[in-house]
C-alpha cells in the first residue's frame, strides 16, 4: 500500500469534522501559488496536527502500537569529498552507457 493510500485510508477513518478540517488545510496549501508565501509556522502546524491525527486513526484501526514523535535534528552538511581525475558524475554517465 502506497504512503497516499494509507494517507487516505487513515483520513477516512477520522470523524467528519476532521475531515473537514483536512480538506480546509490540503485547499489552503494547494490555492497558494508559490509554497513561499505560506507561513513556515502554519504549515508546521497543519504538518503536526495533520501527523497526530492520522497517527491516532493509525493506532485506533490497529495498524501502528504506539505513537512516535516526529524527529527534529538538524541536518548535518559535511564537506565533499576531493577525487584525483574526472568528476564522478562523468565517470557514473559513461559507465551507463
Amino acid at each position: 500500500m502506497s504512503t497516499i493510500e494509507e494517507i487516505l485510508t487513515a483520513v477516512k477513518d477520522l470523524p467528519p469534522d476532521e475531515q473537514a478540517e483536512v480538506k480546509r488545510r490540503l485547499d489552503v496549501l494547494i490555492h497558494r501559488p508559490n509554497r513561499e508565501e505560506v507561513p513556515e509556522d502554519e504549515v508546521r502546524q497543519a504538518a503536526g496536527d495533520l501527523d497526530q491525527r492520522i497517527q491516532r486513526a493509525l493506532y485506533d484501526a490497529g495498524l501502528i502500537s504506539e505513537f512516535k514523535p516526529r524527529v527534529k535534528r538538524p541536518r548535518e552538511r559535511r564537506p565533499p569529498i576531493g577525487i584525483k581525475g574526472k568528476p564522478l558524475s562523468e565517470t557514473i554517465i559513461e559507465d551507463r552507457r
